[in-house]
Order: C-alpha cells, then sequence, then structure tokens
C-alpha cells in the first residue's frame, strides 16, 4: 500500500460560496478550526514526508494538485514557494506533477507565469453557462459568479501555455446539450463530470433513472459528434476503456486503488475530503505531516476502506454485471448512518443504465467480424437488472462487511 497522489489544500477557506459545497455547506464544518493559510514550515515538511515515501516505495513520479477552499487566495509569493519546494525534489530524482483546481476568479498574469514556470495544469470549476452556473455557484452576497469566472479563463487563455479542463459538478435542470456546447465555446481541452455528492443521509430521494436520461443524451450526442468538435469527457472516455478491459481507474470508476490522501492546512494527513459528507471530523485522524510518515495511515480503518473501495463492495455490486466498470460507485455516495459504507452507491441505477448503454453503442460501432471473434454481447439495463436478482442470494456476505458497517452511527 502507497500514497501516489496528493490533495493539498493550501487555503483552507473559499471566495464563494457554493451552495451544494462538501466543504463548508454539508455535514462537517472543521474548516473552521483550520489555519487559512498552510505555514512554509509545513510546506517544508510536507517536501521531506513526499520525499521518504517516494525513495521507501521507488516511486520516481508524485502528483500533487493545489486545492482549497480557493488556493489563489494564497499570495503569489506563496505559492512560489510551495512550487519550488516541491519542486526541488528533481534533485532526489523524483518528478513532481502539478496540478490546481480553481475557481478561476483570481487568476491573474502572475499566476499564469507560475503555472507555465512548473508545468501545473490548471482545472476551472464552473457548472454551465451564466444562467446555470449561477442558480447554485454564488459568491457571499448571494450574486452568481459566472462572468468574473470568464475573466479569469480569459487571462488564463492569454499568458498560459496550456489549456485549461473544466470541473464540473452536474446540474441535471440544465440542457446537457446546451451544457456541452457552453464549455467548448470556452475552450475547454477536457470536460470532467461530478455527480451531485449526496449519500443516504442527506439525499431527499434516491434518484431512480432520470439522471441517466440526462447523461445518456448527452453520450449520444458527444459519441456521435466528428473529432473536430469532440471536447474530451473524461467520465464517458474512462467508461469506454473500463468496458474494453483497461486497468486503469479513477476514485469514481474501475477496480484499482485509490491511492490518494488529502493534506489540510495545518499538516494533518487524511482521507478523500468529499467524505466530509459523512459527519462532522468525519475525516478527523491522528496523522499530521510534522509528526508521521504516510505509510503511518494505513492504520486508519477510514483511509483503509477508501485505498479498497473498489474491492470491498456491497453484495448487490458484486452481483452486478458491470461492477468492474462501475466500480461500486464513488464511496461518499455509498454512506448510510445505518449501515455505513456497506451500501450501493446512491447513483446505483443511474450508473447501471448508463454503462449498458455506452456499451451498446461501444458494440454497434465495431465491426462485425471482431464481434463475431471476441463473442462480446450486449447487455440491456433490464438484463442486467434480472442478473443481479438472481445472483444476489447465491452471494455470501463478505468477511469486510463489518468493517463497512463500522462507520455506521450505531457503531
Amino acid at each position: 500500500m502507497n500514497i501516489q497522489a496528493l490533495v493539498v489544500k493550501v487555503a483552507s477557506r473559499c471566495n464563494i460560496n457554493c451552495t451544494y459545497c462538501y466543504m463548508y455547506n454539508h455535514a462537517d464544518q472543521s474548516y473552521l478550526v483550520q489555519p487559512k493559510f498552510m505555514s512554509k514550515s509545513t510546506v517544508e515538511a510536507l517536501k521531506e514526508k513526499i520525499k521518504n515515501h517516494c525513495l521507501s516505495h521507488n516511486l520516481n513520479s508524485f502528483f500533487v494538485v493545489l486545492h482549497g477552499g480557493e488556493p489563489l487566495l494564497s499570495s503569489v509569493k506563496d505559492l512560489a514557494f510551495f512550487l519550488e519546494t516541491l519542486h526541488s525534489l528533481h534533485e532526489d530524482g523524483i518528478n513532481i506533477i502539478f496540478a490546481m483546481q480553481t475557481n478561476g476568479m483570481l487568476i491573474s498574469k502572475q499566476h499564469c507565469e507560475l503555472f507555465n514556470k512548473y508545468n501545473v495544469g490548471v482545472g476551472i470549476s464552473l457548472d454551465g453557462d451564466k444562467e446555470v452556473n449561477d442558480m447554485y455557484r454564488i459568491d457571499k452576497k448571494g450574486n452568481g459568479t459566472f462572468e468574473r469566472v470568464k475573466q479569469g479563463i480569459n487571462v488564463a487563455k492569454e499568458h498560459m501555455e496550456f489549456p485549461l479542463g473544466c470541473l464540473s459538478v452536474i446540474n441535471f435542470q440544465s440542457s446537457p446539450i446546451d451544457l456541452y456546447e457552453a464549455y467548448r465555446s470556452l475552450g475547454f481541452s477536457t470536460i470532467n463530470l461530478l455527480l451531485l455528492d449526496e449519500n443516504y443521509d442527506s439525499i431527499d430521494q434516491v434518484p431512480r433513472l432520470k439522471n441517466a436520461d440526462w447523461l445518456i443524451e448527452l453520450f449520444n450526442y458527444w459519441y456521435d459528434l466528428e473529432g473536430n468538435k469532440k471536447t474530451s469527457i473524461i467520465k464517458f472516455e474512462d467508461f469506454i476503456n473500463l468496458i474494453f478491459g483497461s486497468e486503469s481507474s479513477s476514485e469514481s470508476a474501475g477496480k484499482g486503488y485509490n491511492k490518494l490522501a488529502v493534506i489540510e492546512t495545518n499538516g494533518d494527513i487524511e482521507s478523500l475530503d468529499v467524505l466530509k459528507i459523512c459527519g462532522e471530523s468525519f475525516t478527523k485522524h491522528k496523522f499530521n505531516l510534522h509528526t508521521n510518515e504516510f505509510d503511518d495511515i494505513f492504520q486508519s480503518d477510514l483511509i483503509d476502506v477508501y485505498y479498497n473501495s473498489k474491492q470491498m463492495l456491497c453484495k448487490k455490486c458484486l452481483a452486478c454485471p458491470v461492477n468492474e466498470v462501475c466500480g461500486g460507485g464513488y464511496l461518499p455516495h455509498r454512506y448510510s448512518s445505518k449501515n455505513g459504507f456497506n451500501n450501493p452507491s446512491v447513483y446505483c441505477d443511474d450508473l447501471l443504465m448508463l454503462i449498458t448503454h455506452i456499451q451498446n453503442r461501444v458494440i454497434d460501432s465495431l465491426p462485425e467480424n471482431l464481434i463475431e471473434e471476441t463473442g462480446i454481447q450486449k447487455l440491456t439495463y433490464q438484463d442486467a437488472v434480472k442478473l443481479i436478482e438472481e445472483k444476489l442470494p447465491t452471494i455470501p456476505e463478505p468477511a469486510y462487511a463489518k468493517k463497512l458497517e463500522s462507520f455506521a452511527l450505531s457503531n
């Protein structure tokens, strides 16, 4: 077990107030006790612990995402110190790959010069055009943020050497086609679509297929586009690759391991930050950069479950014919105070319908001789549901079920 990527909270506060935000507007309010910014001593401790971990596990590259809150609330000087400190690990044979997730409102020419110097890939958080984005991505006064984000995008496009990616929480009230075309018009190179971060305790009603209809409409439109009009949609491309047997995976798909940890501004080493939606101080441990190595965190049951979340599946997922593509869905979406993580995703039915649809569209595009040679067959959503119902009674309770359920409130 090892860590190969970090989400580093260089700032713990944000300059806007998205109504759905898992950090500020869900169950966990522990950000209030965090320092607003990461200190230089903590950055230096971070460098040392990355070095120790990479040398111990023979890793010659390591991925670091600057995050928040809003990372650009940090001064340009402090960001330069952070980037240069970690970049200097190349002297020890360790290549640090940088990325940053930002709402884009504060991007300046000086920031872009830093991004160019240290090859920082930048993702912009945006939820669609002005009307759609400004429903929920608002500032502290309740005003929409789209126009200010667009200004930041224009600055980045003028001064950055690399294209921008987009991270978008799906608003199912929007038109999927209009959303896609809005992102294309802004010049994004990739679109990373996220399902709203909900679990069985926070969601009013578990969605049943209406979300799948939206995603299928977008997939069909995107899949049929000519190459020069097709901007990468990461979720769809991941599913296609996994359907064809790829071993690559993301946090919310595939069958790999989640080799990522989060560093808070005070140096605390934690599990996935989205797990904060499960309860107050849910991700808090005793581990800190100033006193612990990264290997120490595997003493935590929560980090163990997150690391192995695609192997520790509930019985329904074990019975599902697409579990190697879905991976059981995103771990935070599986939580309930009744059963802990021993549940399918709240988006289970939507994912099953989407994946079977994508699989069948892909099969339709294959040459007939290849279909005959491989024996690949279509699988409808209805057939998949039937297979699950037939197989489920034959599956014993897995040995790890008690660990999944240990996070229930009753425990």
